[in-house]
């Protein structure tokens, strides 16, 4: 094999001089090869270089023309900027593209002059390459068999005008390689391996602490064209499906039995249709008779988690030291209702991998998580990661509203700004986990259309002001990593990922889910409480006895043993419980509206309304009102029919119970048969449960590790209520606030700014 290598000093060099930096660094970078892990550190996942924590800080290059290659003059002063301010971890983007020729050279000077291009601006930088190992273009035209095809439509051309991203079209139905490809798994494997033995030979490679495995759309796991479209019934896949059937089945009787099909055949299965993939027991799936579809689904899952795996393990073994290895995945908030057909749902399967160190995800985009004064968050069930000892990262990826123009409003926006940044770093702070700047490197537009970054070329966060912000939080929680980590949540949001095989995939089928995700949350952080949010799975290892209020989101499918645990441990201790409309309405196997009734403590019935639902409330001290919920009837949908159950809501076609209190021996439990995107009922259910309620004026509450923050969009007088019964007073000058507060004493740890 031919390598293209330029390793020698002199060369390096160069190479520095050519692109403006130094050819000394500190350390004896190019001489002191890394090692690099994520241990737990006094509780939390932690990164370590040389067996020194580091706060997980990252700043990171975009992959976009003009912004990805760290030897350009932008990325140059970004990352000038950056390490000049402290942070010394940084991800850059490469792809087969740059590393994989058609004669089957293996090309590792790209990646060379990326790290290279860090070193002569920051000498003691670590890297950690995004590497996607996507089919480069020219082996996708050169293997049209081993294209995806999808369900619902045929392919679009790529626009072909000016110098594209690699990445740009994913998310259309546009010809990429099937996830199910065993060519280009086998292929890609082998050059994967190659480049990473002529890389670990450099003087470069030494610097190299990661390697974050990409694949699919934006790199990101996803199938090819979810967002709109529906994966993949190409032969590969197909192919694929009769390998896991017979896996699972063994044999063509298993297969019949499970799918109760007489006719089915491992040989001849086919990969379910779009109108195979709609649902026959309103937004459920009757296993019963849709055990294909809900196989099909379950198995595109698993060969995504499996790739990632695969690829990771091949980094872990190729790598001659440890090395870092991580991925986009565990994705559960803020996936547009396209879990099924391209979200994560075996996010235990890469759990359990000691292949994989980190997951991470951009920031949910919404609702409501990014204008001012609302509530920044993660994609993913971070507590959970947190629990299996894997670091979440996330990709602060949404420029801040940093004004250019010193006009009158100049002060007021540079001051929103800055309240923006702090509050999202501090969450992930928080939740023991870390974050990366996200520089796209191009001039951007704000929430509200203005174009801010219009004069010269700068990048995401180049401005004075927000840097020296950023450096100071991270001074303040860098010397805070030695102490003891400790959630400071007292109420736990319980979900599922595998509840999506059993429910409604295709676009706009299912109206309850998404709410009780995304909305559910989003009016818990409203309601002024502190909450973790968890896997089902890990209900049962993790310790309780923080937790005042449990609300189960979609736990639609529960096991026997799940159910006993819940009954005899989680409800109990005084606790609420909080129920929303179908919680254990499947075992899997079979479909049983009796198991709500069981499982809550509520009796309840099956209803049917012809009419769009719609919930009247009627809250103590508070005026009634009423929601709906989707866009035309559907079903199922349960009410309640308990005498002993203090009526809060009623279906205004039926005036059936639709939401209730009941005192129980043990504990207090809330049924909800609907969700609402709005406050209500979430925020009186919250503030009554006996959690810890810190604040009542509608700001951002954050808490942990000691650290309480205070987001706000509006200036003023505020107060919050510590858990020691302390209230804090402070006042704010017009605009937003994020204000860090010792969250046992009440001390300002930093001033808003």
């Amino acid at each position: 094999m031919i390598y293209q290598i330029s390793s020698t000093p002199i060369i390096l060099f160069i190479l520095l001089t050519m692109m403006g930096g130094t050819a000394a660094p500190a350390r004896d970078t190019l001489s002191l090869p890394l090692s690099s892990r994520i241990s737990m550190h006094k509780g939390r996942p932690t990164i370590f270089i040389n067996d020194q924590p580091h706060y997980p800080m990252v700043y990171a290059l975009t992959d976009v023309p003009g912004g990805r290659w760290s030897w350009e003059e932008v990325p140059q002063h970004n990352i000038r900027n950056f390490c000049g301010h402290g942070i010394k971890l940084y991800q850059l983007d490469i792809a087969m593209d740059h590393i994989w020729s058609e004669d089957g050279r293996v090309d590792i000077s790209f990646a060379q002059r990326q790290i290279a291009g860090v070193l002569g601006v920051c000498p003691e930088a670590a890297v950690i390459f995004r590497l996607h190992v996507t089919a480069p273009k020219w082996w996708l035209y050169k293997y049209p068999e081993e294209w995806v095809r999808y369900a619902d439509t045929d392919y679009t051309d790529e626009e072909k005008i000016g110098l594209p991203r690699i990445i740009e079209s994913d998310n259309y139905p546009v010809r990429r390689v099937s996830m199910a490809s065993e060519r280009w798994k086998s292929e890609a494997s082998t050059k994967l391996g190659e480049f990473l033995a002529a890389l670990a030979r450099t003087p470069e490679g030494n610097s190299l602490a990661g390697i974050q495995v990409a694949n699919g759309v934006y790199g990101e796991w996803h199938n090819w064209g979810f967002y709109w479209h529906e994966p993949d019934v190409g032969m590969p896949m197909t192919r694929f499906f009769r390998s896991w059937l017979k896996e699972q089945y063994g044999s063509d009787g298993g297969l019949r039995t499970a799918w109760n099909r007489p006719e089915a055949s491992l040989a001849t299965a086919e990969v379910p249709d779009f109108e195979e993939r709609r649902t026959t027991a309103g937004i459920f799936r009757d296993p019963a008779r849709e055990r294909n579809v809900i196989d099909y689904y379950r198995c595109v899952h698993q060969l995504v988690a499996d790739n990632i795996i695969h690829f990771a393990k091949i980094v872990k073994e190729s790598w001659p030291r440890p090395i870092i290895t991580g991925t986009f995945y565990g994705y559960y908030f803020s996936v547009f209702g396209r879990q099924a057909a391209g979200g994560h749902l075996e996010l235990h399967r890469v759990l359990r991998s000691r292949h994989i160190d980190y997951l991470s995800g951009p920031q949910a985009y919404g609702p409501e998580s990014l204008k001012l004064g609302e509530a920044y968050r993660s994609r993913s069930l971070i507590t959970t990661i947190r629990l299996h000892g894997k670091l979440w990262l996330d990709e602060m990826d949404v420029e801040p509203t940093t004004p250019i123009e010193r006009d009158s409003g100049y002060e007021l926006r540079l001051r929103n700004s800055l309240a923006d940044v702090r509050r999202n770093i501090v969450f992930t702070y928080t939740k023991g986990m870390g974050l990366w700047f996200y520089d796209f490197g191009v001039a951007g537009v704000d929430l509200d259309g203005f174009q801010y970054n219009h004069r010269g070329s700068r990048g995401t966060w180049d401005h004075p002001d927000v840097m020296a912000d950023i450096q100071s939080v991270k001074r303040l929680l860098e010397s805070r990593l030695d102490a003891e980590y400790r959630t400071e949540a007292d109420v736990l949001f319980v979900y599922d990922t595998e509840s999506f095989y059993y429910t409604a995939s295709l676009r706009g089928t299912d109206p309850v889910s998404n709410t009780l995700i995304d909305y559910n949350t989003l009016n818990a952080f409203k309601s002024g409480v502190v909450f973790d949010p968890i896997h089902i799975s890990d209900l049962t290892g993790t310790d309780l006895s923080p937790y005042r209020t449990v609300v189960f989101g979609n736990t639609y499918l529960l096991t026997h043993d799940q159910r006993e645990f819940i009954r005899s441990r989680v409800a109990g201790d005084g606790r609420t419980l909080v129920w929303f409309y179908a919680p254990g309405y499947t075992d899997g196997v079979h479909l049983d509206a009796d198991w709500i009734s069981e499982l809550t403590g509520i009796r309840l019935l099956q209803t049917t309304l012809t009419r769009i639902p719609e919930i009247e409330l009627s809250l103590p001290g508070d005026s009634s009102m009423t929601y709906q919920v989707g866009e035309e009837p559907f079903g199922p949908l349960f009410a309640l029919d308990d005498p002993e159950a203090q009526p809060l809501g009623r279906f205004v076609e039926t005036d059936q119970i639709a939401v209730a209190r009941k005192s129980l021996p043990d504990h207090t439990a809330w049924f909800v048969s609907l969700p609402n995107k709005g406050i209500e009922p979430m925020r009186h259910i919250l503030r009554t449960s006996g959690a810890h309620v810190y604040s009542t004026q509608g700001d951002i509450v954050y808490a942990g590790a000691g650290v309480l923050a205070v987001h706000t969009n509006r200036g003023g007088a505020h107060a919050v209520l510590l858990k020691g019964g302390t209230v804090v007073s402070f006042d704010l000058p017009e605009g937003g606030g994020t204000l860090l507060l010792d969250s046992r004493t009440g001390e300002t740890l930093l001033p808003s700014p």
